[in-house]
């Protein structure tokens, strides 16, 4: 694939997946070297919460590494419609553990991540599909 024959639409949604692949890489990779720490901030903020420690704690180890496979799959270009629904499904994940933090601030933050993931999702087509099988 060279980026001269590309057109605009398809440059523009592989730069796309692209930017979300290393926002999620660098998301999960930044909080492995600290990942007690991570996990612990998590069981912090959610320990005055409805939401029980049972549940938070597994998905506080979970969270990091979910984050860097979506990154690597997005910037390796492999499995991208499957990993965007994993995407959709981790963000919609956080979006209810945010609010049963009442952190409404990052509900919205995650909500537009959520909008950009279905933009994203939603202009991947036929073409980019056959263009991933060929990497």
């Amino acid at each position: 694939m060279k980026i001269a024959s590309l057109d605009n639409k398809t440059l523009a949604i592989h730069l796309f997946r692209l930017s979300f692949g290393i926002n999620f890489f660098f998301h999960g990779l930044v909080r492995l070297p600290n990942l007690e720490k991570f996990v612990t901030g998590m069981q912090n903020t959610f320990k005055d919460t409805l939401l029980p420690e049972f549940l938070v704690t597994p998905l506080a180890w979970i969270i990091p590494f979910t984050e860097l496979i979506i990154g690597l799959f997005l910037l390796l270009n492999k499995f991208t419609r499957e990993t965007l629904i994993v995407s959709f499904i981790l963000m919609n994940i956080l979006v209810i553990g945010s609010s049963f933090a009442q952190k409404w601030d990052l509900v919205g933050l995650q909500s537009t991540y959520i909008g950009f993931l279905f933009l994203l999702l939603y202009f991947i087509n036929n073409d980019q599909k056959s263009l991933e099988k060929q990497h």
